[in-house]
């Protein structure tokens, strides 16, 4: 049996609102399948504008098995391609981030404009002509200041994601937002694994007690009331208020702790300036979320996004980034030790978490468990979507028509 069929077999015998079965999480002929069905079909943050402000400035992300280079042209559009010379295939850009004013490959000097397009190939044959040749792009989607691409030529919509989440975030301006910290942080475990742990809060009060001290956990007794409040709140300071759920999202504006004005160690605000232009600090949080990559929360004084890029079977790179006002003075209006301080506890927490999940799913102790269907909803939808969408890639119809393309 194969590992296609052997997957599409799994996935439709699976029971509803379970965990998955083992090879899911530990196979490494299945994860094989997630980068072929998720990563190279669907789209993924792959950063934020104030990254690439100017033209020329650029980052590199490896998502799957491709590096891709995200940068802003002289045209001041944002693109991304593939960062593979179209010589011999040698990577152009290193890692990180960088400016530059052309795109040069460091193995036999092959150089690129802004647009990708080929400008210069020094010692080649009579003949040959540069602008039959370009770097392969990548499908890029700009909006409320996200840079989200897609590896695949037919990419699946985004038009739903972007329009309903749009309105949301355009009070808080995060286009001229600045980024104040980053970190990378690599977990041992599957990447379902993370995303599971990242979409339920059922561990919270028991692992995550700096959390807890501001974010407001939905199931506790008074928490109906306190989404109602912060509704009439929301509204009465022209913010859009209330949750919706698309295919592969889902966002609400959610209040947070009583006292509590920020997502931060002691509830206050760790940033003076407020991004865009809300009325007050104490707006709860924006929060969203977006399969298969990434998470964000956006309060009166800081966004942090937390996107997740898988390594390997079990190992997982999850980037956390945190965004204050453009015109915030690092030292003066901020603190970034203070200003990551708390995601970061968190983060590091959840690693241990994942990472013991991990050691469990791989024993021959390990048999799918039940979710919770009122503290792990979040977790249910996410492994419906993903059954889904791996149905969708293993029928024989679709991987059929992706390899033509």
């Amino acid at each position: 049996m194969t590992t296609g069929s052997e997957m599409l077999k799994l996935l439709r015998v699976r029971r509803k609102q379970y965990s998955l079965p083992q090879p899911f999480y530990t196979d490494a002929s299945f994860y094989e399948q997630d980068l072929k069905g998720i990563f190279e079909r669907r789209w993924i943050l792959a950063g934020l504008e104030c990254e690439v402000r100017e033209p020329g400035e650029y980052f590199e992300l490896t998502i799957a098995r491709s590096s891709v280079i995200v940068l802003r042209d002289n045209d001041g559009e944002v693109a991304a391609f593939f960062n593979t010379c179209r010589h011999r295939g040698s990577t152009i850009c290193p890692p990180g981030h960088g400016k530059v004013r052309a795109l040069a490959c460091p193995y036999h000097q092959w150089t690129y404009n802004l647009k990708g397009q080929l400008t210069y190939a020094g010692g080649m044959h009579g003949g040959f002509d540069p602008s039959t040749i370009a770097l392969k792009s990548v499908q890029v989607e700009v909006f409320a200041g996200m840079i989200f691409v897609c590896l695949a030529e037919d990419a699946p919509d985004f038009s739903s994601f972007s329009a309903t989440l749009g309105p949301y975030l355009a009070p808080h301006d995060l286009r001229s937002a600045k980024l104040a910290w980053s970190e990378d942080l690599v977990i041992n475990a599957n990447w379902k694994l993370v995303v599971e742990n990242s979409r339920e809060c059922y561990h919270c009060p028991s692992r995550h007690r700096e959390l807890v001290r501001t974010f407001l956990l939905h199931y506790d007794v008074d928490a109906s009331a306190a989404y109602a409040e912060h509704a009439r709140k929301s509204e009465r300071a022209g913010l859009l208020a209330g949750a919706e759920m698309g295919d592969d999202f889902q966002l609400a504006r959610i209040p947070l702790a009583d006292g509590a004005t920020s997502l931060t160690m002691d509830g206050k605000p760790v940033c003076t300036k407020l991004l865009g232009t809300v009325p007050n600090g104490d707006i709860g949080s924006m929060r969203w979320f977006h399969f298969p990559s990434m998470f964000a929360h956006v309060l009166g004084d800081y966004a942090f996004f937390f996107r997740l890029l898988p390594l390997s079977v079990d190992r997982t790179l999850v980037t956390s980034k945190w965004l204050v006002n453009g015109e915030a003075e690092e030292g003066r209006d901020y603190d970034p030790k203070k200003l990551a301080e708390l995601w970061s506890v968190t983060n590091d927490q959840d690693r241990d978490l994942c990472e013991r999940n991990q050691e469990g799913v791989r024993s021959l102790g390990f048999q799918p468990g039940p979710y919770s269907q009122s503290r792990e909803s979040h977790v249910i939808k996410f492994v419906d979507w993903y059954a889904d969408a791996m149905d969708d890639w293993l029928r024989p119809d679709t991987r059929r028509a992706a390899i033509a393309v």
